[in-house]
């Protein structure tokens, strides 16, 4: 990937190096603090990776011990999307003037990047974790930043003194609205889990479109993507006045220390007029291909853009939506059949000759659901 100059530099200043592995990252950072902690970093993370531990207070308030230490963590899962993120606060030069607020602003690795590109403005990162808002604090002075402050404080209780041009959120809305979006299912009729995550997202979006100029900007970089959140997270910012600006919306891939993750890409302001539907179908519409068997997020939008009329069939186990079954004529005349559970989800195009087998693989794993113990709902939607 090419980067520009400037961010480079940052990286290499900072020793933000990219690893080969969790070996080579643990060992980087028993360098930087001791046997210990690395001991309790990496017990953590495998208790994360299981499921058996999503305490994300514990987590930064672990990450944040030391300043180096935390700087070596964001490196290993974060400095793939980094070069990102520095690449588009450069090309984003006409959103950054006058006050910009950097929400969950964590060690401040983005926040002193973007107040060492912009010098003219002033930035202000805010977080709830003292231990970060300290280590922001020291790596500004370690920079030499004058422009840029660290405040402690909950976002939902901010105010700014002087309201911002522009907020921005990398990689930090899992984390601050993770107890308003506990508990919303990941899958299941999309605007009915849209319109639930933007019920979950609206504090939020209030708390930082109150924070905002008249023609104040909202740009995040986030891990709710388009299989699940991204458009309720437009939908909520659209509901408080701030509507995405659709050609600057995307969807953007980054390498971490063990995988590919996919993240969403969101320009937002006061004076645009496009909906999160436009700018949703128009990120969308790029990889689209009627007739193509797709996967993921990439399935699910086929299935509402290629169609006009969808029949489901829901599996719920308890409140739990578990299984959704879906099939749909394609525009083109194609008959389409949609599958999603909590971990994938595909879609195959059939022609009528096809169709048969594909009813009966349906039908067979619908027969595995006993009316007992689960609960199955069929409904139609105009797409």
């Amino acid at each position: 990937m090419q980067t520009y100059e400037q961010v480079d530099n940052y990286m290499q200043a900072l020793d933000l190096k990219y690893y080969k592995n969790t070996n080579d990252f643990l060992a980087n950072l028993m360098m930087k603090t001791d046997k210990g902690y690395v001991k309790e970093l990496a017990d953590t993370l495998n208790s994360r990776a299981k499921g058996q531990n999503s305490n994300n207070e514990y987590f930064y308030k672990l990450k944040n011990r030391t300043l180096d230490g935390s700087l070596c963590i964001s490196a290993a899962f974060d400095s793939g999307l980094f070069r990102h993120l520095g690449n588009m606060i450069i090309d984003s030069a006409e959103y950054f003037h006058g006050t910009v607020l950097d929400v969950g602003c964590d060690c401040g690795l983005v926040t002193c990047f973007i107040a060492q590109q912009y010098p003219e403005c002033r930035v202000v990162g805010v977080d709830k974790n003292e231990l970060a808002v300290n280590n922001a604090k020291a790596l500004a002075e370690r920079l030499g930043l004058s422009n840029v402050e660290f405040v402690t404080a909950d976002i939902y209780d901010f105010v700014l003194d002087e309201k911002a041009s522009v907020a921005t959120s990398f990689r930090g809305l899992l984390d601050i609205a993770q107890k308003q979006t506990s508990g919303v299912s990941v899958i299941g009729e999309r605007s009915e889990r849209e319109n639930a995550y933007q019920q979950a997202f609206s504090p939020l979006a209030t708390a930082i479109a109150n924070n905002l100029t008249d023609d104040g900007a909202v740009i995040s970089v986030e891990r709710y993507t388009a299989l699940y959140g991204w458009l309720g997270w437009m939908q909520a910012l659209a509901e408080v006045g701030v509507s995405p600006v659709m050609d600057k919306c995307a969807r953007m891939v980054a390498q971490d220390i063990s995988t590919k993750k996919d993240y969403s890409v969101t320009f937002a302001q006061k004076s645009s007029k496009s909906t999160p539907l436009e700018a949703y179908n128009y990120v969308m519409e790029q990889n689209f291909k009627s007739g193509a068997g797709v996967t993921g997020a990439d399935a699910e939008f086929s299935l509402y853009f290629d169609s006009t009329e969808i029949e489901f069939t829901d599996v719920k186990k308890g409140e739990k939506l578990i299984h959704q079954f879906a099939k749909a004529e394609s525009k083109g005349g194609k008959f389409m059949f949609y599958e999603a559970d909590l971990d994938d989800r595909k879609l195959k195009y059939c022609n009528e000759k096809k169709s048969q087998k594909a009813q009966e693989d349906f039908d067979r794993k619908l027969a595995m659901y006993n009316n007992s113990e689960f609960e199955i709902k069929k409904y139609t939607i105009n797409s």
